[in-house]
């Protein structure tokens, strides 16, 4: 099935339960979940959802964004304890699961709208004096 983004996750908590010398059955149970879920992770290529992933990501003392794509944010270590609020992260997760055709327009239309606050920003900025 190749290195999809389920597979490479369930790999990144299995690396951790054994570092950390935990049982997934337990681990698991701990984090709210079933320990099919793994398998079904695995097998279907995807994440759970974002309040799950967090809990595990909590659970496992590592960061999110390493847990879901293996990447570390670098610019500072603050930002990991800056995570967006739960309805972002809600947010976040039903567009992503819109087809790709949607997201497009969505993030379209959220890039205009930042363009036009920056813009309406900077114009009321220069009428003051």
């Amino acid at each position: 099935m190749g290195n999809t983004a389920g597979t490479a996750f369930v790999d990144r908590i299995e690396e951790q339960l054994v570092k950390k010398n935990l049982k997934r059955t337990a681990f698991a149970k701990t984090v709210g979940v079933t320990n099919q879920a793994f398998t079904d992770w695995r097998r279907r290529g995807t994440v759970p959802a974002a309040d799950t992933a967090l809990r595990i990501a909590d659970a496992l003392n590592v960061d999110l964004r390493w847990l879901i794509s293996g990447e570390l944010k670098t610019e500072s270590h603050e930002s990991f304890n800056n995570l967006p609020p739960p309805e972002i992260l809600k947010l976040a997760e039903d567009i992503y699961r819109l087809p790709v055709e949607f997201q497009k327009i969505i993030i379209g239309n959220v890039e205009d709208y930042k363009a036009l606050c920056f813009k309406l920003e900077k114009e009321s900025t220069q009428g003051i004096g």
